[in-house]
């Protein structure tokens, strides 16, 4: 009878130990899974970082190249174009002095100086004394200029320009008109620089 509880104890025993044993590995099996669970969620968000850096960078990269590219497409078309507006505005100043240089030798160039003449007198008025700067060439308008003002009294005097027109001087007055075409063409020139923009390339490159 004894030997019979002993049994009964002993497998109670066990069981109580298996039992144990199983709740441990249940315990153990659980915290493996949840561990690997958050092993794999911590490698998925790290995963997910580095693409999503690896990708911010190559989309830095292509908007860095594509920037690059359309500097430097832009840099050379406003190269392009002010290349074509100088040599525009060369060919126009050109085609404009080649004319101013032929035209002294026309029947109109006599009228012309007169026309000059008078202007430059309108815009000193009461001016009862004035010296004219003509060309050397030109020397031999004189005498119609004086009879273009007959009331002003006129010294004559080579100026140093090339083109044609006149200066005037106003001794009593300190002033000077100056009508000449060399300055006029200078003039021009300096719109056209504007006009076409010479300068546009101290851009931004803006």
């Amino acid at each position: 009878m004894e030997e019979v509880k002993s049994k009964g104890k002993l497998q109670g025993f066990t069981r109580a130990i298996l039992d144990a044993a199983n709740k441990r590995a249940d315990a153990v099996h659980a915290e493996a899974d949840e561990q690997e669970q958050s092993t794999i969620e911590r490698y998925r968000a790290e995963a997910h970082l580095r693409s999503e850096q690896r990708r911010s960078m190559a989309m830095a990269e292509t908007r860095a190249r594509e920037d690059k590219r359309i500097m430097t497409e832009t840099l050379a078309a406003r190269r392009s174009l002010l290349t074509l507006r100088e040599d525009c505005a060369k060919s126009v100043l050109d085609d404009v002095r080649v004319k101013l240089e032929a035209y002294p030798a026309e029947a109109g160039y006599a009228g012309t100086l007169d026309a000059l003449l008078l202007r430059g007198l309108a815009a000193v008025p009461g001016a009862a004394s004035v010296r004219v700067l003509l060309r050397g060439e030109d020397m031999a308008h004189a005498e119609h200029l004086r009879k273009a003002a007959s009331g002003v009294e006129m010294s004559f005097a080579e100026g140093k320009f090339t083109l044609g027109g006149l200066m005037i001087e106003f001794p009593l007055q300190h002033r000077r008109a100056d009508l000449t075409f060399d300055t006029a063409m200078e003039d021009l020139s300096g719109r056209f620089a504007d006009i076409t923009g010479f300068g546009m390339e101290g851009s931004d490159g803006n």
